[in-house]
């Protein structure tokens, strides 16, 4: 199946309102789609990305452009990654498991577990690790927003 085919008929959970949509959902219109398929958020090039495209987006319409992101985590990661990035939470997908990214044969991110690694005495699960990637960047220092 050939990459548009798989977007297509993908549906993942929206960050803006936690319902499953499919991706390309109101695009209809749009002169332009761009899928922007990322590896978990947090991840410097999701949020260099993210940046980038808050600021150059503004030069075009609505009716024009079309943007999609899916990034893999869960709808809190995405809440706090559109909250520190400014990224629109209604173009914002997640999904969890980076089925899109075998599907698509993209790199799915990092997969290394650090037996015992917590939080202040607290287990950090699997599906966190996004969430603690962003806030771990934002202790380091990492506040500087790309303008």
């Amino acid at each position: 199946m050939n990459p548009y085919a798989i977007l297509s008929q993908t549906e993942h959970q929206r960050v803006s309102d936690g319902m499953t949509r499919p991706l390309l959902e109101n695009c209809e219109t749009a002169s332009h789609i761009l899928i922007l398929v990322w590896p978990q958020l947090g991840d410097f090039d999701s949020l260099e990305y993210a940046w980038w495209l808050q600021r150059e987006a503004k030069k075009w319409p609505d009716e024009k452009l079309a943007i999609r992101a899916v990034g893999i985590g869960n709808r809190t990661s995405g809440v706090k990654f559109c909250e520190y990035t400014g990224f629109s939470p209604e173009n914002l997908f997640v999904e969890p498991n980076a089925e899109l990214h075998r599907q698509l044969n993209l790199y799915s991110g990092l997969n290394l577990s650090l037996p015992g690694l917590s939080v202040s005495g607290i287990t950090v699960p699997k599906r966190e690790n996004c969430t603690l990637r962003l806030k771990l960047l934002q202790d380091n220092g990492f506040r500087t927003k790309i303008k």
